[in-house]
């Protein structure tokens, strides 16, 4: 069995086998019309080119193609999907972890450098296999609708005050959210 926390010891490997598990989960519920591969997004209008995306949810035919990347048009593009191991307190929040990280850096400044290749109604989809932060279900929903349009956490461990009150320690499909990003998906047009 995989063991998530495996994949953060060897990232890049890691890594690629969790975007690839992401995306074809994702592309169990995709529409047939509609495409699903790491790659990145052309925006014709300003001639820029996006960074590298995990995943992006295009329809049509990309400009280019290769086993497991697209070039695709910003007017092609659903959704980006970002894809994380793991995301926790000062990735969500964007607050300092040990002197290494500042209050600009986390998915906040990710997500902002991707939008600009998002069209008007497409959106930017958060997939994160496990979540771990000491704030409550609340703040962390919260912060998240800020941070990215829709997400999917697939397990969330309780901070020990929720543990205290009676939850159990991991809490599968966080929010609904892989519920919510199925429903979504079977509905795109």
């Amino acid at each position: 069995m995989l063991e998530l926390s495996q994949t953060r010891k060897n990232a890049p490997v890691g890594g690629a086998v969790l975007e690839g598990i992401a995306k074809d989960f994702i592309r169990e519920f995709l529409p047939k019309r509609f495409g699903i591969k790491s790659g990145l997004v052309f925006n014709t209008e300003t001639k820029e080119m996006s960074p590298q995306i995990d995943g992006i949810i295009y329809s049509g035919v990309p400009i280019l193609e290769f086993a497991d990347v697209v070039v695709v048009e910003k007017e092609q593009v659903k959704a980006i999907l970002e894809v994380k191991s793991y995301i926790h307190t000062p990735a969500i929040f964007g607050e300092k972890s040990g002197g290494s990280r500042d209050s600009r850096s986390g998915l906040a400044s990710d997500f902002k450098r991707r939008r600009n290749f998002l069209p008007s109604g497409a959106r930017y989809i958060l997939f994160a296999f496990e979540l771990s932060s000491g704030k409550t279900d609340a703040e962390v929903r919260k912060r998240l609708k800020k941070i990215c349009d829709s997400y999917a956490i697939v397990l969330r461990e309780e901070p020990k005050i929720e543990r205290q009150k009676g939850k159990e320690r991991w809490e599968y499909n966080f929010d609904n959210s892989v519920s919510g990003l199925i429903e979504w998906l079977r509905n795109l047009s």
